[in-house]
């Protein structure tokens, strides 16, 4: 009797599997849970500023309860007071603490902003790649694909590999290692396949592997060299390389201001002189004057000073904040998911009838049209 083979058909299903979970995470990317602002704001002061609060009062507790139980304790606190040295110690401690503060809102602004101009760049770029009307190469080509929702939706290479951009360096950013089959790219697996070829350690006797971002670009470098090939538009080629410059400039911005750290010395500068300050207020003028209302009067002042430091260091990176749970309105995150549907949206709009390539999806008037487009919409809301 001939036995029946099922390693063919484990195979298929084990494919299906990969295609569906890729299909599901383009759905989840593109439909993020809604921002949780109580929870969020619950966050922020439980880890910004409850920590301060709490181990200020902590403080006071200790100090009153030397003061009042400790024999001699009270004419020795009396000899801490000093308020030439307490004010030259509080003014540099607000000097230190405004402009950590000023820093933080400012990266987060310019993050912001940069990441903003990025997004811009990418979708010039889609602009002008269209604009050429070379829907018979590997990289323009449409094809069809699962959308996570039961329906279909078309792009092509070069639309998957600019979508993913806004998300490598979010990730990045972030400080998380990138999953390729979780970007746009994912849907693709030549694409997938380049990605990790580029990524990998020791291409080509190299001793590291590229960035994430290089890999991206090198990527769109040679998807624009591929569409260049055969065309005589040199000038308009030259326009798409100069917004793929704008792109590497903004993400360069975008990596100096993330990546960059003042010397270690002012931050443990903040840290010390602030703690000096509060010890030296607390002995020589609440607990002597105030007694046991000095407890919550030391939480008000670390509340009001570097509590808000603290909340400021929680958003200095807006790419490292969650989007379900962000006390500030998670705009990386919704500049992603905008800059994927209005790319994608662009590619799918009606082309000339492809040539037949295998693997390509030859699209007219008729079939662009009946792509559904309720998914395709800028998304800020």
């Amino acid at each position: 009797m001939r036995r029946v083979s099922y390693a063919p058909l484990s195979t298929m299903r084990e494919e299906q599997a990969k295609v569906e979970k890729v299909a599901t995470n383009r759905r989840k990317r593109l439909n993020k849970e809604e921002n949780n602002w109580g929870l969020a704001i619950v966050l922020d002061l439980l880890l910004g500023i409850g920590p301060w609060v709490v181990g200020a009062c902590a403080l006071a507790v200790g100090l009153w309860a030397v003061h009042e139980y400790v024999p001699g304790a009270p004419e020795v606190f009396l000899k801490f007071s000093a308020p030439a040295a307490i004010a030259a110690v509080s003014t540099f401690s607000v000097f230190l603490l405004v402009n950590k503060i000023t820093a933080n809102l400012a990266s987060n602004a310019t993050i912001v902003t940069e990441f903003n101009n990025l997004t811009g760049s990418l979708i010039n770029l889609a602009l002008w790649v269209k604009s050429q009307k070379v829907p018979d190469k590997t990289t323009t080509a449409l094809r069809e694909y699962d959308d996570g929702s039961g329906q279909k939706y078309v792009t092509n290479q070069i639309s998957m590999t600019l979508s993913s951009v806004p998300y490598i360096v979010k990730y990045v950013g972030r400080g998380v290692d990138i999953w390729p089959e979780g970007l746009p790219i994912g849907q693709d697996a030549d694409l997938v396949k380049t990605y990790k070829r580029y990524a990998a350690k020791n291409t080509q006797g190299s001793t590291g592997s590229m960035t994430p971002f290089t890999v991206a670009v090198l990527m769109l470098g040679e998807q624009i060299d591929q569409i260049q090939r055969g065309e005589k538009k040199d000038t308009e080629y030259a326009v798409l390389f100069a917004q793929l410059n704008a792109i590497t400039n903004a993400e360069g911005t975008i990596a100096a201001c993330s990546g960059y750290n003042p010397p270690y010395i002012m931050d443990a500068l903040i840290f010390v002189v602030f703690g000096l300050f509060l010890v030296l207020t607390l002995v020589s003028d609440l607990i002597p004057n105030n007694g046991a209302n000095a407890v919550w009067i030391a939480a008000i002042v670390s509340f009001c000073t570097i509590g808000f430091y603290q909340v400021s260091d929680r958003y200095w990176n807006p790419m490292a904040l969650r989007s379900k749970r962000s006390g500030q309105e998670p705009l990386i995150s919704k500049m992603c998911v905008s800059t994927e549907l209005a790319i994608t949206s662009i590619f799918a709009q009606q082309y000339q009838k492809l040539s037949e390539q295998p693997g390509a999806l030859a699209v007219t008037a008729e079939t662009a049209a009946a792509v559904p487009t309720s998914g395709f919409h800028l998304r800020f809301n």
